[in-house]
């Protein structure tokens, strides 16, 4: 059953992976599968009353402000996620939250945010009613599995940005703009901070200890736990890459100073001499040696020129110009 409204998505119940078109009633073996987003206070415990969740776990799924987590409760268990996309246009992550209740005969998925839609793997699902009699668990697998597969595909775009800086880095020897720099960097730690907590609750699932998950799906769980631990492993490679090009671009922005310093010195050194020349002829003497000389003025000028463009070449000669 579809509904129109902003926070439920959609309602159903399965029995035997096959969706019934009466949902006013589970029979033996049925689950309740219900999609809320950016679901309200009411709407939240309107379903808790209907199947017991408990208060904890609710406030929880309300904050959209936990880490990746699985608490177990007598009634269900709880498990947090976090999802993430890439914007290509403002090369920015998009963060959002996705909370599973899961219990014997239901689960209940509370999503914040647009980047994972629960629809498409609600449609393959039931396309493949083969992993839909697995129940519960065969569906917060596929939601777990499919999060996994979108964090690959943000660690790769995150990849194409460190790369990019570190053309600008390093092809042209010039320092890369630092607030680029800045906001990847952030990016990454973002990235790292939402997907590196989720290690703990697969690692629970892939126990096969967990209360409302059968444990015949343990090796399942396993295997997305050994594709998050690649992308951690990606995301500390990316982070130690961009912390590398920082202090690069750093190493860069030095060298680009010291150069103009040398520059200057060198160009005060050239002036020196003919403001000094020019300062003693401006003192008021009245016999200076060569003021009686027919080509005393000339002699001057050119001694200063000499002096000046042997500088010249000299700081030339040592790369200061």
């Amino acid at each position: 059953m579809n509904y129109a409204s902003p926070v439920l998505v959609d309602e159903a119940i399965y029995l035997n992976g096959e969706r019934l078109v009466d949902c006013t009633d589970a029979p033996a073996g049925a689950f309740h599968w219900i999609g809320l987003h950016d679901s309200s206070v009411n709407e939240l415990l309107k379903y808790q009353k209907r199947f017991g969740f408990n208060d904890l776990a609710v406030e929880d799924a309300l904050s959209g402000k936990q880490r990746p987590k699985l608490d177990v409760y007598p009634e269900h268990i709880l498990i947090v996620l976090k999802t993430v996309s890439y914007n290509a246009q403002t090369e920015r992550i998009i963060v959002g939250d996705l909370t599973l209740f899961v219990g014997p005969e239901v689960l209940l998925a509370v999503r914040h945010g647009e980047a994972l839609p629960l629809q498409s793997v609600r449609a393959d699902l039931e396309h493949h009613p083969e992993k839909l009699r697995g129940g519960p668990t065969a569906v917060v697998h596929e939601i777990i599995d499919r999060l996994v597969d979108q964090y690959v595909d943000v660690a790769a775009n995150l990849a194409e940005d460190v790369e990019q800086i570190e053309d600008d880095v390093f092809d042209d020897e010039t320092p890369a703009p630092a607030s680029r720099m800045y906001f990847v960097k952030r990016e990454l730690i973002e990235f790292s901070r939402a997907v590196l907590p989720l290690v703990g609750p697969l690692t629970q699932l892939s126990a096969g200890t967990v209360p409302q998950i059968d444990p015949a799906s343990a090796n399942l769980f396993s295997d997305v736990r050994d594709n998050l631990l690649k992308v951690i492993d990606e995301a500390q490679a990316l982070n130690e890459l961009m912390e590398a090009a920082l202090h690069a671009n750093l190493a860069l922005i030095q060298v680009k100073q010291n150069e103009d310093m040398r520059k200057i010195s060198a160009y005060v050194g050239i002036g020196a001499v003919p403001t000094m020349v020019a300062g003693i002829y401006g003192m008021n003497f009245k016999h200076l040696p060569e003021l009686e000389w027919r080509y005393g003025y000339f002699i001057v000028m050119g001694a200063l020129a000499l002096v000046s463009f042997t500088m010249f070449r000299v700081f030339r000669r040592n790369k200061w110009l």
